[in-house]
């Protein structure tokens, strides 16, 4: 069994800054799941959380027509997309995709609810609030390319197989500054499925 692939989408928004939503690869050490806690690395004066739907992939597959691609997703949730900022001066390390964006923990990831669950219209919106206050809410409604087309695209470089989980777009031009003590709680439409604590 191959390992995972954890695949991120930058953009993929409406009226957002990128014309064309751009695709990064995440390792599976990327993921933090379970509620666990996300300890903020050194490596970086600030971090950046952007609001994700997720889907998980449930069957092997290339070349996935759209028609076809709902058969290829089971389940959904809220993931974050840490992005590192200020990268101090003493790393010996520059790159920006992998380094910034897919360090150990940058894919936070809530549980999965089955897919059905966004076929509700009330469903059609996710939400972040972090401590309780201010939230940020984005809309599946909103994505350039919708979850179908992201696979029918993305399926013409990579082989899906079983297990790989595919961030489907974020706001670049909105995210949450991340500091210790935060507590962020992520919903799609009032069910929580994400629910964790900065460090």
């Amino acid at each position: 069994a191959g390992k995972m692939k954890v695949i991120g989408i930058k953009g993929n928004y409406k009226n957002d800054s990128q014309e064309k939503p751009s695709v990064y690869l995440m390792a599976d050490s990327s993921l933090l799941k379970d509620g666990k806690p996300l300890f903020l690395p050194e490596f970086a004066e600030e971090f950046i959380a952007r609001p994700a739907l997720v889907v998980r992939i449930n069957r092997l597959g290339k070349n996935i027509a759209k028609r076809f691609a709902s058969r290829y997703y089971d389940a959904v949730t809220v993931g974050l997309c840490v992005e590192a900022r200020g990268v101090k001066k003493e790393a010996k390390l520059h790159d920006e995709a992998s380094l910034c964006n897919a360090f150990d923990g940058s894919a936070v990831l809530g549980d999965f609810a089955p897919v059905d669950l966004i076929e509700k219209p009330e469903n059609r919106v996710f939400s972040v609030t972090v401590n309780g206050g201010d939230s940020f809410t984005a809309s599946i409604d909103e994505l350039v390319m919708d979850i179908d087309e992201l696979i029918e695209e993305l399926s013409k470089y990579f082989t899906f197989k079983i297990g790989d989980i595919l961030y489907t777009g974020y706001k670049e031009s909105e995210g949450i500054s991340l500091n210790i003590n935060d507590v962020i709680c992520g919903r799609i439409g009032t069910e929580e499925l994400l629910h964790f604590k900065v460090k």
